[in-house]
């Protein structure tokens, strides 16, 4: 019997292959995770994205309520998509948690938001402009920067999540170098 119940063959394939358990691997390559307690659950859905963070008190969406097995007083993680890879999972509580609870992240964070050049501010506002026109995305610029879309510019080099090329014109040379510092700590056992 298998594990999952998808239909699609090449669906199937991609979730045999693939370890359901990613937060396990994600805290072996990054062992400061570790030090959080996290829950988790994988669960396979096509076109609902890579992953949902959910804050100890995030209920979820009406149409994405938050699954009960993961409680509430929380932070928890649930994986959709099973391509999602165990620096998926690292970048997302990273930049979802750890910036918020782990005195380090906290000032890696804030070294990198003061970096933010105008340029790389107006990017910001483009994708923002982007969310709005083709996801329905209705916080007010403000509220998505500060959840969303400087988390996501956060993430998007040290976590591989953008291609090389983006990476060398969406950074500055002193933002990699500090975010390549930032992968270290976290890669580090205390």
């Amino acid at each position: 019997m298998e594990p999952f119940e998808i239909h699609d063959p090449v669906f199937d394939e991609v979730v045999k292959d693939n370890d359901p358990q990613l937060l396990r691997r994600a805290q072996q390559e990054f062992p400061r995770l570790k030090n959080f307690d996290i829950d988790y659950k994988f669960t396979p859905k096509e076109g609902r994205g890579f992953m949902e963070f959910y804050p100890p008190d995030e209920p979820g969406s009406p149409e994405f309520p938050r699954p009960k097995e993961l409680p509430m007083g929380r932070p928890a993680i649930e994986v959709y998509d099973p391509k999602t890879r165990p620096i998926d999972v690292a970048g997302d509580i990273a930049s979802h948690w750890l910036i918020y609870n782990e005195p380090k992240m906290i000032d890696y964070y804030n070294r990198f938001r003061q970096s933010i050049t105008p340029e790389q501010q107006q990017r910001l506002r483009q994708q923002y402009e982007f969310y709005q026109k083709n996801y329905g995305e209705n916080r007010p610029y403000e509220k998505w920067e500060e959840l969303t879309g400087l988390p996501g510019y956060f993430r998007g080099y040290p976590f591989q999540q953008w291609e090389p090329e983006v990476n060398e014109r969406a950074y500055t040379p002193e933002q990699r170098a500090l975010l390549d510092e930032m992968m270290k700590y976290l890669r580090s056992i205390d």
